[in-house]
């Protein structure tokens, strides 16, 4: 008798973003990016969209963090990543009030603002997990643009060294909980939401 071992959450996750996760790194605008190949102004047009995102998520899982055990079982106040791009932000000149949101942003800030508990940590979950991959692109951002670490590229690189632990720990919290498939599917729908968002932030952001 052959039994099938059920996925965790966070390979379930993975397994079903995969596609878009893939569509989100290769756009042309992100590639670039990675290569250290944009300009100043465009780095910083990235900054400015993803802190509308940030913000807009992180105040929605603030309120619901002592209301949502599972929530606030999970997430931490360390993964906030709007602090850190203010930082980036106030290091390139850009005034935080000035910026506007392309439609993509836009259209995503208005889910993250009518979505449920839920479909907010699978929107988390996506970019959190980009922390994994931004680290990276911090390298070479760096070097196109002279910054010492920790000077324009905090949002990029937030937790280091460290930076393998956090996910770690993030994991291990999502795998403890036990998710019915009906909230799996939440969590799953929400992810591939913000993956695409942030594909269609990156359509926004090259047609500038």
């Amino acid at each position: 008798m052959t039994t099938t071992t059920r996925p965790t959450v966070m390979e379930l996750l993975k397994a079903s973003t995969q596609d878009l996760h893939d569509a989100a790194e290769n756009h042309e605008f992100q590639r670039d990016m990675f290569k250290g190949k944009i300009s100043r102004e465009a780095y910083a047009a990235y900054l400015g969209q993803m802190l509308l995102v940030h913000r807009t998520l992180e105040g929605r899982l603030t309120d619901v963090r002592s209301e949502v055990p599972v929530i606030g079982r999970i997430v931490a106040s360390h993964q906030y990543q709007a602090p850190y791009l203010l930082e980036d932000l106030a290091f390139l000149d850009v005034d935080p009030d000035s910026i506007s949101p392309t439609p993509a942003t836009k259209a995503i800030i208005e889910r993250i603002g009518r979505a449920s508990p839920l479909a907010l940590l699978g929107m988390h979950y996506v970019l959190e997990g980009s922390n994994n991959g931004s680290r990276y692109i911090a390298v070479n951002i760096r070097k196109a643009f002279d910054l010492q670490p920790g000077r324009g590229d905090r949002y990029l690189d937030p937790y280091g060294e460290d930076q393998r632990q956090h996910w770690a720990a993030f994991k291990r919290d999502m795998d403890a909980e036990v998710f019915t498939d009906e909230q799996q599917e939440t969590l799953v729908a929400a992810a591939r939401e913000m993956f695409e968002a942030i594909s269609h932030i990156s359509e926004d952001l090259a047609a500038l």
